[in-house]
């Protein structure tokens, strides 16, 4: 997670709060403030890491609807048609 902001940066936790890497932490509790690691500089100078920065993908446009014309739902419906169970059974040819 890289985090930017310009002039202030607030990370609230209710009780505690850790940072953990390379089997090093940080950790702020109400007993006070842990430091552990195999070696804890302060004030010895190096600099911050540089973060990836941020990435947003504009989203994608929907694709076309389809063409199809919708039924008219207040028709009757036709009446001695055949069902689906007595309509005969073709042969259509399938291959992959």
């Amino acid at each position: 997670i890289h985090l930017k902001a310009g002039q202030k940066l607030v990370i609230e936790a209710g009780m505690e709060l850790t940072v953990q890497a390379g089997g090093s932490f940080i950790k702020l509790d109400p007993s006070g403030i842990t430091v552990s690691g195999p070696l804890a500089k302060l004030n010895a100078g190096g600099s911050p890491g540089k973060g990836s920065g941020i990435a947003i993908k504009p989203p994608t446009p929907p694709g076309a609807a389809d063409a199809d014309k919708a039924g008219n739902l207040l028709d009757r419906a036709l009446g001695n048609m055949p069902v689906a169970s007595e309509m005969p059974i073709k042969d259509y040819p399938f291959s992959l």
